[in-house]
This record gives C-alpha cells, sequence and structure tokens, in this order.
C-alpha cells in the first residue's frame, strides 16, 4: 500500500514536471563596477582678440569605466565658434548600460584692450532707457538695467574686463537736441565725467514736436562741435530709431498712449540720410542701425511704438559697441623695453 502510495506521488511529480519549461532564460548582461568617469579640460582663455569670436579648439575628456561602448559628446564642440565673453562648455559621457557622467569646463574670449577707458552716452529718454509700458498711472517707466549704456558697459566688463572702461548714462527723457539747453547741459557733463568717448543719439522728440530737419542737423553739428572743443577724442553719433505705429495697442488704460503716431511716417529715414552726409565733414564717426531697427520693429520697440524693448537695447549697444572696436585702435604699451 505504501509502495503504491509513493508511485503515484513520483508519477504526479513527474507528469508536473514535464509540463514545465524547463530551458534557461536568457543570461543578465555583466555589470560592470565602476559606472563611466569623465574629466574636462581646465578652463582655457584666449586674450587680446580683434575680432567679436573666434573658432576654439580644445582637448576631448579622459573617460574611464562604465560597459563599452561608452558614448562622449560636448556642446558647443571643439571647434566651434565661441563669442567674446565667457561660454561653458558642458561633456557627458554614456554607457551601454545608460549610465552617465558629466563635466564642464569654461572658454573665455577677451577682446584687445582700447586706447581710452571713459564713454559718455548722452541723449533722450532712449539713451535713459525708458520704456513703453506703463507702471499703475504712470505713463512709462525708467528701466536702467536694461537701458543701452548698461548693456554696452557689461560688454565691456565681459569682454576687455581687465581695462575697466567706464560708461557713463547721461540721457534724460524728454529732451530736444534742438533746445539750446540740451548743448548747455552736454558742456556740463563732459567737464564733470571728463569722457574720451561721447556717443549721441537725439532727435526723435525734435521729430515729434515738428522741428525741421535743418533745425536738427544744426544742433547735431553744436553737439559733435562742443564735445571736440572739450578734448573728446571720439564722438560717434547713431541714426535716428524708427518708431513703429504697428506695434502699438489701443490707447487705453493700462495700455501706454501710442507714441509713433506723432510722427509722420518716414520722417526718421529722411533725416537720417541727411546725418549719414553730414558727418564726415564734422569728424564724428557714424553708427547706423536704423535698418536693422526697422526689420526687427516688433521684437525692438515696446507697446508705446517708440521707446525699446530689452532686445532694442540690446541691438542698440550691439551697435555702439562694433563701430568702436572697429574704429578706436588697441592700447599702446609703453616701457616694454628699447630706449
Amino acid at each position: 500500500m505504501r509502495r503504491r502510495t509513493y508511485l503515484s506521488a513520483l508519477a504526479l511529480l513527474t507528469t508536473l514536471l514535464s509540463g514545465c519549461d524547463s530551458s534557461p532564460g536568457p543570461a543578465p548582461g555583466p555589470i560592470t563596477a565602476t559606472p563611466p568617469q569623465i574629466t574636462c579640460a581646465a578652463a582655457i582663455s584666449v586674450n587680446s582678440l580683434v575680432t567679436t569670436s573666434q573658432a576654439v579648439n580644445y582637448p576631448a575628456p579622459t573617460v574611464s569605466g562604465g560597459a563599452a561602448p561608452v558614448a562622449v559628446a560636448c556642446a558647443p564642440a571643439s571647434g566651434s565658434e565661441f563669442q567674446l565673453g565667457t561660454t561653458t562648455v558642458t561633456c557627458n559621457a554614456q554607457d551601454s548600460q545608460a549610465r552617465q557622467a558629466t563635466c564642464s569646463f569654461t572658454v573665455t574670449l577677451t577682446h584687445r584692450e582700447l586706447a581710452v577707458t571713459k564713454f559718455l552716452t548722452f541723449g533722450d529718454s532712449m539713451t535713459e532707457g525708458e520704456n513703453g509700458r506703463p507702471v499703475s498711472s504712470i505713463d512709462s517707466f525708467v528701466d536702467t538695467p536694461n537701458a543701452y549704456p548698461t548693456i554696452l558697459q557689461q560688454y565691456f566688463n565681459e569682454r576687455i574686463p581687465a581695462q575697466q572702461i567706464t560708461v557713463v548714462n547721461a540721457g534724460r527723457g524728454g529732451e530736444k537736441v534742438s533746445d539750446p539747453a540740451t548743448n548747455d547741459r552736454l558742456k556740463s557733463e563732459i567737464a564733470k565725467n571728463q569722457p574720451q568717448v561721447l556717443l549721441l543719439l537725439e532727435g526723435i522728440n525734435d521729430l515729434n514736436a515738428g522741428t525741421g530737419e535743418n533745425t536738427i542737423l544744426s544742433a547735431i553739428r553744436d553737439h559733435i562741435r562742443t564735445a571736440r572743443d572739450r578734448g573728446v577724442q571720439y564722438v560717434f553719433v547713431s541714426t535716428i530709431l524708427p518708431t513703429a505705429p504697428d506695434v502699438c495697442t489701443a490707447p487705453n488704460p493700462p495700455a501706454p498712449r501710442c507714441r509713433a503716431r506723432d510722427t509722420p511716417a518716414g520722417q526718421p529715414a529722411q533725416i537720417n540720410q541727411s546725418i549719414r552726409s553730414m558727418l564726415p565733414a564734422t569728424g564724428a564717426l557714424l553708427v547706423d542701425p536704423f535698418d536693422t531697427f526697422v526689420a526687427h520693429r516688433a521684437e525692438y520697440i515696446d507697446t508705446d511704438g517708440l521707446h525699446l524693448r530689452p532686445a532694442g537695447n540690446q541691438a542698440l549697444a550691439t551697435a555702439f559697441w562694433n563701430r568702436i572696436i572697429e574704429v578706436i585702435p588697441a592700447r599702446q604699451l609703453f616701457g616694454t623695453g628699447g630706449s
């Protein structure tokens, strides 16, 4: 009886086992004990450039560990065009088991030093930093951190850091270039700040008020003469920026008044052609962002159709920067040898 029971149990176990798939499953892949590790190159500095960008090659990062193959990528890639200032390069390593490691380093490009260090920006609310946006019951306000002189100062700080160049913002909202008091104020600012360079942007308030072209041009010439007579070495004059009635919001609170409608269509373009023709005889240097601003009105001009958005201030600062480094020579280093 016991034997029969044992045989029955054995037969049942055999039947159960025969119904199972006893073939081995796929073997798990080998697990590498050490995840990938990556070490980047040291920080790179490229100095005394005469351009605003340069291709930079850098050493590939060192990678160890990880399960092969290990993919490595860096951005921006070696050999890319780097802009003036500091750019962070980030490198990533990923092995076949999707484990990752990252590292980073900086590439800093600095421009050659200039022969001057003191800049005075002079003009109306466009220089001061007023934008076209209301704040509660105030029609618009001054946004100094985004004013073009502030951005230009940042460019100098980042791109020629060792020289400690100073940019003074002497903008005043509502000012007209044709007002004799404006030229008196320019004399005062020059006496106070002793700039080597004057950056001038004026005239839109005169146009809005209906002042004649000849009067505006004569006043700009007076400003240039005032600066040169007081020892300013370089005078840069910008063309008058366009207005943009098409980007104005409705003239109801909380939107600001559409100031662009006060300016006849095409008038800035007409007087700008006269400014371009006039400047060579004055010894002043032209900065001409007008066409760029026309092409980017909605991006650069704020909702009152006149004042600038941050992107517009940056474009204006860039236009001045590009002309400055094109014209002003390098600082001469004396006492480096010889008699």
